[in-house]
């Protein structure tokens, strides 16, 4: 997965609100009283949300499974304390070293095994210090259902056409995409993604964190950064371990 698409993958991003996610981020840290030592971002990508926390951290590990990502990252921001690594986020082990970990944009339903997602959630309790801070987000039950469901979508945006054909069984969504990317002669480029994301309610994700002994847990919608409601569709979940 994104092997070729890493290098598009910041213009197909344009109408994702990073800042505003990253100040939401920022508020629950200062309403919690994180300190600002050290942070990870799990599956960070090409530093779209990274970036953002560049001048409120003193160290950020950003770490993705997709070395393409994140040479798209080194290309763009050149950051001293800012150390990239490529890992699975499910087997990263790094204890009691994060004040704040962050893994965001679905990232969550990326885990289709829910027992992977269990031990991702018991490393992170593991890697945060004591009164760290663990903030994610998932794709809801709405989105997943009937945005995503079943459907297919077309899109053109400037010198890229993409087509988008979704399958929803047992709570899996398969994704079909086909990008066809111009280039300086005039003709396409075709690249071929396959992708899948699991359908996960809030009430199974809310026991796998009290399972593992997060506390103060708080859920919103994240784009409103209020409650949730029957149209909400990404649920940011925020945890303490105490």
């Amino acid at each position: 997965m994104y092997k070729d698409f890493s290098y598009i993958y910041d213009k197909l991003s344009f109408d994702i609100e990073y800042e505003k996610y990253a100040k939401n981020i920022l508020k629950l840290v200062e309403k919690n009283h994180i300190k600002k030592e050290s942070m990870l971002e799990l599956a960070c990508g090409s530093g779209m949300l990274t970036h953002y926390f560049f001048d409120e951290f003193k160290r950020i590990d950003a770490l993705d499974i997709s070395t393409d990502m994140l040479s798209v990252f080194k290309s763009k921001y050149d950051k001293e304390h800012v150390n990239l690594i490529s890992y699975d986020m499910v087997d990263f082990k790094n204890n009691n070293k994060y004040d704040l970990i962050v893994i965001l944009l679905d990232s969550i339903n990326y885990v289709t095994n829910p027992k992977d997602l269990e031990k991702l959630i018991r490393n992170s309790y593991k890697n945060l210090k004591d009164r760290g801070l663990l903030v994610f987000d998932i794709n809801s039950e709405y989105k997943m259902r009937e945005i995503f469901g079943s459907n297919c979508y077309v899109y053109e945006y400037e010198d890229i056409f993409y087509t988008w054909d979704n399958f929803l069984a047992d709570d899996l969504v398969d994704m079909h995409l086909n990008f066809f990317v111009e280039k300086e002669n005039g003709d396409y480029k075709r690249i071929y993604e396959f992708q899948q994301e699991r359908l996960y309610g809030v009430d199974f994700v809310k026991n796998l964190l009290e399972k593992q002994n997060f506390k103060d847990i708080e859920i919103y919608d994240e784009d409103t950064f209020d409650k949730l409601n029957e149209k909400s569709q990404r649920i940011l979940f925020k945890a303490l371990k105490e």
